[in-house]
């Protein structure tokens, strides 16, 4: 009688040794589940606008999320660039971009990919202006302002 429970025994137990494995798929590589609720991650990170050569930053900021006042920027007379970068972690969101008596302007950051914005100015006289970027919470952003070195 106990030689035929141990057979049965280990009959049960090749049995189910032998369900949980399948040669047939062996050579595949697994691949870990990705729940569908998270969102895609972008093609690149998000960094710090390109730097133009001959400029220095006199402005750098971020990532940062949301609205943001900077205050009284100076810029100098001639040429200078207001650069940002930004991208959104879930729908297309617009930013705003104010320069007071210069005007504002709004860009899209996306979901998908890094948008780059690069704005040239161009000044008869150097000036202080207030500079305020509008942005939603889901929205990281990078910026620069910059002059050119001297």
């Amino acid at each position: 009688m106990r030689a035929s429970a141990a057979v049965a025994v280990s009959a049960l137990l090749v049995l189910s040794l032998s369900a949980c494995t399948d040669d047939r798929n062996s050579d595949k590589p697994s691949v870990p589940y990705t729940p569908p609720s998270q969102p895609a991650p972008t093609a690149e990170p998000l960094l710090a606008p390109e730097l133009e050569k001959g400029f220095k930053e006199t402005l750098a900021e971020g990532p940062r999320r949301g609205d943001h006042h900077f205050g009284t920027v100076q810029f100098p007379k001639g040429e200078s660039w207001v650069k940002l970068n930004c991208v959104s972690d879930s729908e297309t969101v617009k930013l705003k971009l104010a320069l007071d008596t210069i005007g504002d302007y709004t860009l899209g950051c996306f979901k998908s990919r890094v948008e780059k914005n690069a704005n040239q100015l161009n000044l008869a006289t150097s000036r202080k202006l207030r500079f305020t970027i509008e942005a939603g919470k889901e929205a990281r952003w990078i910026v620069s302002i910059q002059a050119p070195k001297k």
